[in-house]
């Protein structure tokens, strides 16, 4: 047992308001935690990982030698609390999404997710997408073709997390080929135990030059569980609106009608 630890986590409670609020923000049990500040157990290292990230600290100052540890707090006690106040969110967010797993398990499967393309107006962008369960979290990906690969067109890769809050279906994701893009997705949940449509709100940046952030409705078509994958992909790109590879459900429902006497654009009700 690291002889300097439980001091130095005491040490790190004190700028919160009460160990009750460490042991809340954290998701950790009080008794538990007590006996961590107790030196009667060490943390697991998952825990040590989550409990630096909310500190704002590495696993390698939290073990130092306190009269060391409490001179790298005291010459920087703003920067510590700019990090406790940074790190709330991350803590929060773990939380949610893995609080949300059981409650997405039915939307596992692969998807054709379908929107008015931001960087090309008057166009429908056809990708596929895999929502599917991790030991963590309930996860995303997205894959978009446009054009012809070699001929001016091009590839998208989206990875993110899948969250519920209240009966809404959060989705978070990055554009991991580029980085240069976030994308953020709010669904209706399904209301039938048999999933066909999620309709929601996608805002993402369009790649002009200008790069203007943009937002458009957007549908995902279940396809279910057992696909097969290079057909599906061969069935994707960038669409006239009007096209057979849009479904008159979808096109519905990505009309972009604004909501009557407003300046809004809603997700399609179901």
């Amino acid at each position: 047992m690291p002889r300097d630890l439980p001091e130095n986590l005491r040490l790190l409670c004190s700028y919160h308001h009460s160990i009750a609020d460490v042991c809340r923000k954290l998701g950790v049990n009080r008794s538990q935690f007590n006996r961590y500040l107790n030196g009667q157990t060490l943390p697991s290292l998952r825990l040590m990982r989550k409990m630096c990230d909310f500190f704002g600290i590495e696993e390698a100052e939290l073990l130092m030698p306190h009269g060391q540890f409490k001179e790298l707090i005291r010459l920087k006690p703003q920067g510590v609390g700019i990090e406790i106040d940074r790190n709330i969110i991350m803590s929060e967010a773990e939380k949610v999404i893995q609080t949300s797993r059981s409650k997405l398990d039915a939307y596992a499967g692969y998807y054709f997710c379908y929107y008015n393309s931001m960087s090309n107006p008057g166009k429908t962008l056809k990708g596929f997408t895999k929502i599917y369960r991790t030991p963590f979290s309930m996860n995303i990906k997205t894959i978009e073709l446009i054009g012809k690969l070699g001929h001016d067109g091009f590839t998208c890769k989206y990875e993110g997390a899948c969250f519920t809050l209240g009966d809404r279906l959060f989705i978070t994701a990055m554009e991991t080929l580029t980085y240069n893009e976030a994308i953020q997705i709010i669904l209706y949940p399904s209301y039938t135990n048999r999933i066909r449509y999620l309709s929601g709100i996608m805002s993402g940046v369009a790649a002009h030059a200008s790069r203007p952030p943009t937002a458009t409705q957007i549908v995902l078509q279940f396809l279910g569980t057992n696909v097969d994958i290079r057909k599906s992909l061969k069935l994707c790109g960038l669409f006239a609106s009007g096209d057979d590879q849009i479904p008159d459900d979808v096109r519905r429902m990505i009309s972009g009608d604004l909501r009557e006497g407003t300046h809004l654009l809603e997700a399609a009700p179901m």
